[in-house]
């Protein structure tokens, strides 16, 4: 994770996963998976409602980071950049 200070935006790279479905298994939520393990839930945004066409791909994504209630970091995506294979 890059992050130059708290006001910046932060950059995060990983995966697009599924985290939540809806009754008929569509996915209706996703996260960043980083090769450090970490997930970060996307928020869903505009931005954020467009990763959905992206699932198990790599993204570059940048953004505004926040814990929710629960303790997971949630990422508010600014923009996003998808990685070819």
């Amino acid at each position: 994770m890059e992050n130059k200070d708290a006001s910046s935006l932060t950059t995060v790279r990983g995966l697009v996963v599924p985290v939540d479905w809806d009754d008929k298994g569509n996915v209706t939520a996703t996260a960043i998976s980083t090769h450090l393990e970490e997930e970060y839930l996307v928020d869903q945004n505009v931005r954020g409602e467009a990763l959905l066409a992206f699932l198990r791909e790599r993204v570059k994504v940048s953004g505004l980071v926040m814990e929710n209630e629960s303790g997971k970091k949630v990422i508010t995506v600014k923009n996003y950049e998808v990685f070819e294979e």
